[in-house]
């Protein structure tokens, strides 16, 4: 599978953020593969796939895909979010840190992401800080306290024994940047 997202991706540093998303992504949001109503209230009228809503065009409720038509559109869909994401970034992050962000990106906006707790620490050079931010961060959809945002945010101390955004930054800081590949004079 994390071919086709890193031939999406284009760049190796995308192409490694994204495969490392798509290994978290999907068992957040959950595979609806027939079109319904958004039930949220985040102002989308149907949701499908991944949590797609609005991004391809307008799909009627009932609207069915397969899989693979849903991994085709996750796998177009993170690196324009991507893309936004880098543009609010002022440091250097690891992979896994990035794809937590990627991650919440994709859930809640890059907007909100952008002026998120988590993005203003790290680019104040506070990348532990900046993981640590996401408990707690954002878990109010449509106005009311929702438990799968909050175990998506923070993880195990919440009752949800996923990997959380959280815990997904902080592997990220644990393995550090990616070292850089050696010229082949350097070998």
């Amino acid at each position: 599978m994390a071919s086709k997202w890193a031939k999406t991706a284009g760049a190796t540093g995308s192409a490694a953020v994204i495969a490392a998303t798509v290994t978290f992504l999907p068992a957040w949001e959950g595979m609806d593969r027939v079109a319904k109503r958004d039930m949220i209230g985040t102002g989308h009228p149907t949701t499908y796939c991944y949590g797609q809503t609005d991004e391809f065009g307008t799909v009627k409720v009932g609207t069915r895909f397969t899989k693979a038509e849903c991994d085709e559109k996750l796998a177009q869909s993170l690196p324009k979010y991507l893309a936004k994401l880098d543009a609010c970034l002022k440091v250097e992050l690891p992979v896994k840190t990035k794809a937590a962000l990627l991650d919440a990106s994709y859930n809640a906006g890059t907007g909100a992401v952008c002026k998120s707790p988590m993005v203003a620490k790290m680019n104040a050079g506070k990348i532990a800080a900046g993981c640590d931010a996401f408990d707690g961060w954002y878990v109010r959809s449509d106005g009311q306290v929702r438990k799968g945002l909050v175990a998506r945010r923070a993880g195990e101390k919440h009752g949800d024994h996923r990997k959380s955004e959280r815990a997904l930054c902080l592997e990220g800081v644990d393995e550090g940047l990616p070292k850089p590949a050696k010229k082949w004079w350097q070998r």
